[in-house]
């Protein structure tokens, strides 16, 4: 394999100068130097607007995944603007996740509340709502269920799948999908408020 040889180190080079050669080589060592030089200040206007480091090393590990497909072909006039709007763009699509994340969580709640299924405590959500990175929490418990249930709760509660298109896109009954829910549903209880009571101790 052929090595590319640069003819100028990297850090001597401007921000624009980067892009440029970059844009025109695809030479990674451009890319790398963008990205040391400006790391820090993605995460920073992430946290400012996440208030989550998590969430906040996600968001910037996706800015940085976009500069990399988008360089080459944007017209890029000042690099530290360009990577402050993306990261400022994914920080709120991040946070209109969250929203409906915790609006489907809440729609959960008053669904279950009125039907003979009730597993969710009074107030849980609530009281989860005041934990660190909830998204965060619901979705590890997600992860911890079974494969049935697992694959029903993400495609009813993330997808906004109905009884019926859950079952003709996995093969259960309806019937199978329901007790799935269910099931899924009470052991999220179960594994969330074990985390609640860890975090309020």
């Amino acid at each position: 394999m052929a090595i590319i040889q640069l003819n100028t180190d990297p850090g001597r080079l401007s921000d624009e100068e980067l892009v440029s050669r970059f844009a025109k080589t695809k030479e990674q060592a451009y890319f790398e130097e963008l990205y040391n030089r400006y790391i820090h200040l993605a995460f920073g206007v992430c946290m400012k607007m996440l208030k989550n480091q998590d969430d906040s090393q996600d968001v910037v590990s996706d800015v940085f995944k976009i500069l990399y497909v988008k360089l080459p072909t944007a017209n890029v006039k000042s690099f530290k603007s360009y990577l402050y709007a993306v990261a400022r763009n994914e920080s709120i699509a991040k946070l209109r996740q969250r929203k409906t994340e915790m609006t489907k969580m809440s729609d959960w709640q008053y669904t279950e509340t009125s039907s003979d299924s009730f597993m969710e405590n009074e107030g849980f959500i609530a009281q989860l709502d005041n934990t660190p990175s909830v998204e965060s929490q619901v979705e590890k418990a997600v992860g911890e269920l079974n494969d049935d249930q697992q694959l029903c709760v993400r495609l009813f509660f993330y997808e906004d799948k109905s009884y019926k298109e859950i079952a003709s896109q996995t093969g259960y009954s309806e019937k199978q999908v329901k007790s799935y829910l269910q099931n899924g549903k009470r052991n999220l209880r179960i594994i969330l408020e074990k985390t609640l009571r860890k975090h309020t101790a």
